[in-house]
């Protein structure tokens, strides 16, 4: 049987965020493992910038081949966990750490105005925190339908114009808050299982 890949990526540092939340949980996952058999877990750290996002997101579909990707992004903010349902293709006038941003603020040119998850979020929540509290985890989930307008939502859009019944974004909390690096990992864990459950790739009793 020939090993499915499953990748999943992390944002680099940018303004505030000297150490990444979303990239240290990332590789704590790597870690850890997703503990399936017949996966590959491919982890990859995104820059905060537009042009090379842009270049990126859509080279490591090709040369990966996921059946699932899952890009991760802190939010300063979030006291849980956000499973984000949607992403949109304007409004990216915030400057990145080159100082660049879209010159007309679109993801893709002439890209639907939303792009939507075809994945039941709502259902990806519960199963994420079944398997939380299955395992003694005081993780929480939300749906989310604002990934904001900056370089998440643009990973994110760049994902779903490429398959959105296999990408998701993950809004995670920063190291000082309620969760820590080691219960961000099984949180992403978490969401990869769901994640694949709900695509039919995995059946419940498959996973830990």
């Amino acid at each position: 049987m020939a090993t499915k890949t499953v990748l999943v990526t992390g944002f680099g540092p940018f303004r505030e965020h000297d150490v990444n939340a979303s990239w240290e949980a990332v590789k704590e996952l790597k870690e850890i493992g997703l503990q399936l058999d017949g996966f590959e877990l491919v982890t990859e750290q995104l820059s905060v910038e537009y042009e090379e996002c842009s270049k990126r997101v859509p080279h490591l579909w090709a040369q990966h081949e996921p059946v699932l990707v899952i890009h991760a992004g802190v939010h300063g903010d979030a006291r849980t966990v956000y499973l984000e349902e949607c992403a949109h293709n304007d409004g990216h006038d915030i400057p990145d750490n080159k100082c660049h941003c879209p010159s007309t603020g679109n993801c893709i040119e002439d890209g639907n105005q939303e792009l939507t998850c075809k994945m039941d979020v709502n259902d990806l929540c519960r199963r994420c925190a079944d398997m939380a509290k299955s395992n003694g985890d005081k993780l929480t989930f939300k749906r989310s339908t604002d990934a904001g307008r900056y370089l998440c939502n643009f990973s994110y859009y760049c994902s779903l114009h490429l398959d959105r019944g296999a990408s998701l974004f993950v809004h995670v909390p920063p190291l000082s808050g309620p969760f820590s690096c080691g219960e961000l990992a099984l949180a992403l864990r978490y969401v990869v299982h769901s994640c694949l459950q709900s695509c039919g790739v995995l059946t419940p009793g498959d996973a830990p």
